[in-house]
């Protein structure tokens, strides 16, 4: 059981991956059953996803255009050395994605069909055990909150695009394919988002869905409670068991996306004060777009590692839905060694996101993000106040000795 609407954002999300070939194959979509199906492996979607990464590695060449001689960054060299940068971390972004669904191409082929076999497994019995009205419910406040972050992405994209073209100093054709060589970039960087926050939805809804699940069983027969318990904690296990795959298959994705985030974030909040000391020139329009694509990249940012926390929240507070059953007043013995097995099992599975195995990414960890963003911002800030004094120095060790000069 599929709300329209969830179906329909979902739908977005997928065209999206399957434009910029982040697929490692077409899933065939039937809108009159409301299933997926994966009935054959797309050689010409294969042959498409390589054509397509190699022109986004190639693009990075056409990134670099004379803006070193006639653009904004010609006489700030920590702009120059931030392009850079940005661009390395670009190309392993490039790398790590496709490499990754080339290199591991038939696991995650595997793991779509899991995945599907697992959603017609679970579905049939949540819809025995939860309430029709409750799931719907669900699934459309997710579908609102999917189109909330689309509707985010696409706005700090949009605001980056008009920024970016007002910062062109001249224009050329040389001038016009860098900036379109970017905004393909930017496109690319937002579906991957995009998908990101569609798998995270999708986990985050049968994680919930297994708190009603545990929910309903209040109002179950006594003889009958302690079955759908067990296929309740066994779907508890499998998607626990999914979202780890999952996360270990796509982290060096995943952790090329976050770098990239980081680094964005301290280019626009740099680019933000050049605008303040008027460094880089603008109008009244061009300061309201640049707030706007602060705004929504910061809350682009914390929306992603909510989502995320969201997720691992709802997987380890399991055992909170759980102890409402263990207050039963009656509760047989089947049913408390099913209970007793599921809260054993809660204890020993907890779900926890790494980056690269190395860092937990949880909220203490997203405040230590934004705190490393803003620290780097004002390093940088260090290197523009030296280089606005060295001109003052200058001129007074000028002024000096014209006086020399003169007395003499």
């Amino acid at each position: 059981m599929l709300h329209p609407k969830l179906g329909r954002v979902m739908n977005v999300v997928y065209y999206h991956s399957v434009a910029f070939a982040l697929m490692s194959t077409t899933l065939r979509i039937r809108s009159c059953r409301k299933c997926l199906r994966l009935e054959k492996v797309s050689r010409a979607y294969t042959i498409y996803s390589f054509f397509v990464g190699i022109f986004l590695f190639l693009n990075l060449y056409f990134m670099v255009p004379r803006i070193m001689e006639e653009g904004y960054m010609k006489y700030n060299i920590v702009l120059q050395w931030n392009f850079f940068v940005t661009l390395f971390l670009r190309a392993i972004a490039v790398m790590g994605c496709y490499g990754t669904l080339w290199v591991k191409r038939h696991e995650i082929i595997q793991l779509y069909k899991y995945s599907l076999i697992y959603w017609k497994r679970f579905g049939h019995i949540m819809k025995a055990i939860v309430d029709k009205k409750e799931l719907l419910d669900l699934q459309a406040s997710l579908s609102r909150i999917m189109v909330r972050k689309i509707i985010l992405l696409y706005s700090a994209f949009l605001c980056s695009t008009v920024l970016q073209y007002q910062l062109l100093s001249v224009i050329n054709q040389q001038i016009l394919l860098a900036f379109c060589a970017r905004l393909t970039h930017f496109l690319h960087l937002l579906c991957v988002k995009m998908g990101f926050f569609g798998v995270l939805v999708l986990l985050n809804h049968q994680f919930l869905v297994i708190h009603l699940a545990i929910n309903a069983l209040h109002g179950r027969q006594a003889r009958k409670k302690w079955k759908v318990l067990r296929s309740v904690a066994d779907m508890h296990l499998k998607t626990l068991r999914l979202a780890r795959r999952i996360f270990d298959m796509f982290d060096i994705a995943n952790a090329t996306v976050f770098i990239n985030m980081f680094m964005t974030t301290i280019n626009i909040l740099y680019h933000a004060v050049q605008y303040s000391n008027s460094t880089i020139k603008s109008n009244g329009y061009g300061i309201v777009v640049g707030n706007g694509l602060i705004v929504f990249n910061f809350w682009g940012t914390l929306a992603l590692m909510e989502m995320l926390d969201r997720v691992v929240t709802s997987c380890n507070n399991t055992g909170q839905q759980l102890r409402q059953l263990s207050d039963l007043p009656k509760v047989g013995s089947k049913m408390q060694r099913e209970l007793d097995d599921f809260t054993m099992q809660l204890r020993q599975n907890r779900l926890v996101y790494k980056i690269c195995g190395i860092v937990e990414l949880d909220k203490p960890a997203c405040l230590n993000y934004i705190g490393s963003i803003l620290s780097n911002v004002i390093i940088l800030m260090q290197f523009d106040l030296r280089r606005q004094r060295q001109p003052i120095k200058d001129r007074q060790y000028l002024i000096h000795l014209i006086k020399n000069k003169t007395r003499m």
